[in-house]
């Protein structure tokens, strides 16, 4: 089969067309030797176009061209002498080409050997058809030019070896440089240098040691030909001890030769071992970034008294850039690998990378048949760390709490920042949950301990939901939102706690959604209503005040309580929308109910935590809108709760201030039900407090609930604050709280929330009832 042109080596070329042009330029002269019957002329003709036709065959059909190269060179030779010792002294000349072609033909001693005897028989069988004259001058000739052919000869191949060698190291670089492109590992690539190199110096051994993060030791990376117990001696070198070669070629940032290794100092201590391995000189070359720092060295030993040549240390300079752009870009490499899954603040794994760790966890916990946890773990009251002291604050409690946590977990534990004040740990290989449960206190434990920012103590809890696998869900994005479900139960169960996944949080999970899509097409089609709860002054029994309450009215599922939408509300950030159109319903509605039946009537409006967000703008917004209409501030007071001080406790006081000043009220609802209610008395100024109505329900003649009321009005009093008792259904709770100096009720006793037009009933039968009572007087 033969081997198609372009496929076929420049050697096979270089031969074929030789030999095709040294038929066709003798096949005229064999014709020419036919016509004229010139037998013995045709005859070595003849020998001289099949012998070289056979050459072309065989080279075209088998590409074996040293074997016909040295064929054609011996048929050349013996058949130009066949032909001289026939024909005579008319194809001497013909020599010329055969000595010049022998030299590419032939290896150059056989060649010479072979020209010599060539011009030495020609000339024994030409010597009596030349003059004494002519003879010496054509064999000088021929001479002479086998001379400049050989020295030609030689040139070329020295120049082909040149050729060959850069070639060779165009390819090992080429090769380097795939590997580099193909982010091979590091590790491959510095091998495929120390190889490179070691084929490229005879009796040399190589290896590469990089520096490493601290920069203080030198780290071997690739050493294949070295002896073990040698590479375990130079397996990690401290640059500052000096030793060997490489230490000092990375202290002083230059190529470092040593010729005996034996005499030299720096090398004492490691003398007896390279003696052992044989390594007689040493060479090292630092490897040094664009930067200008040094990266790491490579060290070239020699078996013999040895110091590198120009070309040498010209060909490892090249395989040290090579080495520079393969850390490089294995750097680069690991730092876009780093950022894309660690997260850049805590140097935890991020989403991505979290991901990846729980499917390996999960498949590792259904082979083993063992448990695997998810907790969800967010801090609480973080946004007050962020609001009052700044994010870089914020930033240093985050880091805080990832050493923490990273301390308190197993080290088989994974844990992960999902972004914000939010972290997963995913608790591997677990099988009693009593464990789970003591590591989880231990967490709270932990991060429930001050954070020192700025030489100052912040405090900052955290809540934690737990999801078991496989009880609780079987899939990762499962796991992860049962945890998630887990984690806001226990912020809305107090938070600082740990909750963990039961089925009765999925179904109310998907009622919450619900909730929610129904929410924000309620707020776009004004679903919603207000009601109005009267509260009346006990002395006069008449209504001065009222509490404006929302309803929804849902067109499919009828009335929805505000105790299952208000904070999901709050969540999703729809309660500052429909907070103003409470506002605005409201302000309009007592402005005129104030023009036509009670000048004094104030209304109060429920606020939320998020209203006062952004400095209070939305509650200043307020305070503004009624001067602008012309609406007396007292027309409204604000109801706030202890848990609305807790999360926005600056940014409230701030805004209730400001409120204060042009004229609103402020009640505290839901006296007594939180911790720091009287802490909350004596820093903050209210106008109004609310006692919660389960004192207010259970109260009866010289019970606690009674003394507990009585002490909170006294209290109350003493500080300049009216009191309005919530929950009031019977005719004895309001005269105990009368006795007791009660100034307002409110409760079922004397109305439940009414109606626009039931309010508004109620207010024009009090004015009736005031101008009989009126009228009565004046007769009298």
């Amino acid at each position: 089969m033969t081997v198609k042109w372009d496929n076929r080596t420049i050697e096979e070329k270089i031969l074929l067309g030789v030999t095709a042009a040294a038929v066709l330029i003798l096949s005229p002269f064999l014709i020419k030797s036919v016509f004229e019957h010139n037998y013995l002329r045709t005859l070595v003709d003849l020998v001289a176009v099949c012998g070289i036709s056979v050459i072309f065959i065989g080279v075209w059909f088998t590409s074996r061209v040293k074997l016909f190269s040295g064929l054609f060179a011996i048929i050349a030779h013996v058949n130009i002498l066949f032909g001289i010792y026939i024909v005579g002294s008319d194809l001497i000349f013909w020599l010329f080409p055969i000595i010049i072609a022998s030299f590419y033909l032939l290896p150059t001693i056989i060649a010479c050997l072979l020209n010599a005897l060539l011009i030495s028989i020609a000339g024994v069988l030409t010597y009596q058809q030349f003059n004494e004259f002519s003879l010496p001058l054509i064999l000088a000739s021929l001479i002479v030019t086998g001379i400049f052919s050989l020295i030609f000869s030689l040139f070329m191949q020295r120049k082909n070896r040149q050729l060959s060698e850069k070639d060779k190291i165009s390819q090992l670089r080429n090769n380097i440089l795939e590997l580099i492109a193909s982010s091979s590992k590091l590790s491959k690539v510095l091998s495929a240098v120390v190889e490179g190199i070691e084929n490229e110096l005879p009796r040399a051994m190589c290896s590469i040691s990089l520096l490493d993060n601290t920069a203080k030791q030198l780290r071997l990376a690739a050493a294949p030909s070295l002896p073990s117990f040698y590479y375990d001696a130079i397996d990690v070198v401290n640059v500052a001890d000096g030793v060997g070669t490489c230490a000092q070629s990375v202290t002083l940032g230059k190529r470092i030769i040593v010729a005996d290794i034996a005499s030299h100092p720096n090398w004492r201590p490691l003398a007896h071992l390279a003696d052992k391995a044989n390594l007689v000189s040493c060479w090292s070359e630092p490897i040094i970034s664009h930067l200008g720092n040094v990266l790491g060295t490579i060290a070239i030993y020699f078996d013999r008294l040895s110091k590198p040549t120009d070309n040498e240390i010209s060909l490892v300079e090249q395989f040290v850039n090579l080495t520079r752009i393969a850390i490089e870009r294995d750097t680069a490499d690991n730092i876009i690998w780093h950022q894309a899954n660690f997260d850049n603040l805590t140097n935890l794994p991020n989403r991505h990378l979290l991901h990846e760790h729980l499917t390996n966890a999960v498949d590792n916990a259904e082979r083993d048949k063992k448990q695997l946890v998810i907790a969800m773990l967010d801090l609480d009251n973080f946004k007050d760390v962020n609001d009052s002291l700044g994010h870089s604050a914020g930033d240093s409690v985050l880091i805080e709490c990832a050493k923490r946590i990273k301390s308190t977990i197993r080290k088989n534990d994974i844990v992960a920042r999902l972004g914000g004040d939010e972290f997963i740990i995913a608790f591997v290989g677990t099988t009693v949950p009593d464990d789970i449960n003591k590591i989880g206190q231990k967490l709270l434990s932990t991060l429930a301990q001050p954070y020192i920012i700025e030489h100052k103590n912040v405090y900052c809890t955290a809540s934690i939901g737990l999801a078991f696998y496989p009880n609780d869900a079987t899939t990762i994005e499962e796991l992860l939102r049962n945890a998630d479900q887990a984690l806001y139960r226990a912020k809305s169960r107090g938070r600082n706690s740990i909750h963990y996944f039961t089925e009765n949080m999925s179904t109310d999970f998907l009622k919450r959604m619900e909730i929610m899509r129904d929410l924000r097409t309620a707020v776009e089609q004004k679903q919603f209503y207000m009601v109005y709860q009267p509260i009346v002054n006990l002395s006069t029994q008449r209504i001065s005040k009222a509490e404006a309450l929302i309803r929804w009215q849902h067109p499919h599922k009828g009335m929805i309580s505000p105790l299952e939408f208000i904070h999901v509300a709050e969540e999703i950030g729809l309660i500052v929308e429909l907070s103003e159109w409470i506002f605005n319903e409201v302000s309009q509605q007592v402005n005129s109910w104030r023009k036509r039946f009670c000048p004094e009537l104030t209304i109060s409006i429920n606020t939320s935590p998020v209203q006062y967000k952004n400095n209070g703008a939305q509650i200043n917004a307020w305070a503004d809108s009624l001067l602008l209409r012309g609406i007396p501030c007292e027309a409204i007071s604000l109801e706030i709760t202890e848990h609305l001080l807790m999360e926005n406790q600056l940014e409230a006081v701030e805004a209730l201030d400001k409120v204060r000043l042009h004229g609103m009220s402020v009640a505290i609802d839901d006296f007594g039900t939180g911790y720091s209610s009287f802490a909350y008395l004596k820093d903050f100024d209210f106008d109004f407090l609310k006692i919660d109505q389960r004192f207010v329900q259970n109260m009866s003649a010289d019970n606690k609930d009674t003394a507990l009321c009585e002490a909170i009005i006294v209290m109350a009093s003493k500080l300049k604050m009216s009191v309005i008792a919530e929950g009031i259904e019977t005719e004895q709770q309001k005269q105990l709280l009368i006795k007791a100096g009660c100034t307002f009720g409110q409760g079922y006793l004397f109305a439940k929330p009414l109606s626009v037009a039931d309010f508004e009933a109620l207010l024009v039968e009090q004015n009736s009832t005031l101008i009989v009572s009126e009228s009565i007087k004046g007769k009298n």
